[in-house]
């Protein structure tokens, strides 16, 4: 049994970044996968980098974020891009779980940030600003979370998908994507 965790990092927690998840979920479930979800909007914890030279605890909401992947075997992230950015709450996040300097002291050895053995997916969701920046140049900040972040925890492969501006769920380009995550889940990448 695959076991996938997928990542709710919608700050605003849209109905249509959910009908997304609902759609890769539901495939995930008919091919008998184990799913857990974290919604980093529901999380209590400081994005900032704590200084370098001070010990940080790992808030109780982030040390059960890593328990759940290191659980998994697949990560599924959905999102969203606003303005050509993604919000400071979910690139901290990132930063405080896959980067340790951030927030353990690197003599602890009960943390490692080598995540291998592990798959990804980025569904990225733009807005109608980021939409047409990425039809002319295709460079997207998300890749700071593949790269920076998920590859150099020995993640691999991340997949990464880009989904234009949704602006309803009721056209044939939204049917279009919900069907295909839910491919995506049934096969469990």
């Amino acid at each position: 049994m695959k076991q996938v965790v997928i990542i709710n990092a919608d700050i605003n927690k849209s109905a249509i970044t959910q009908a997304l998840i609902n759609a890769y979920r539901h495939g995930a479930e008919q091919a008998d996968a184990a799913i857990k979800e974290i919604i980093i909007a529901d999380l209590i914890f400081n994005p900032n980098k704590p200084l370098p030279n001070k010990f940080a605890d790992a808030e109780h909401d982030l040390t059960e974020a890593i328990s759940k992947i290191k659980w998994s075997h697949h990560l599924v992230i959905f999102c969203p891009v606003y303005k050509d950015s993604i919000n400071f709450k979910i690139k901290g996040f990132f930063d405080r779980i896959f980067l340790p300097d951030q927030v353990f002291v690197v003599n602890q050895p009960h943390f490692s940030n080598d995540f291998s053995g592990r798959s990804a997916r980025i569904v990225s969701i733009l807005d109608e600003a980021s939409w047409q920046d990425w039809q002319a140049n295709q460079r997207i900040t998300y890749l700071a979370i593949k790269r920076s972040s998920l590859e150099k925890c020995r993640i691999k492969p991340v997949h990464t998908n880009t989904i234009g501006y949704l602006y309803s769920l009721e056209n044939a380009y939204a049917q279009k994507w919900l069907k295909k995550l839910n491919d995506f889940g049934r096969k469990n990448i």
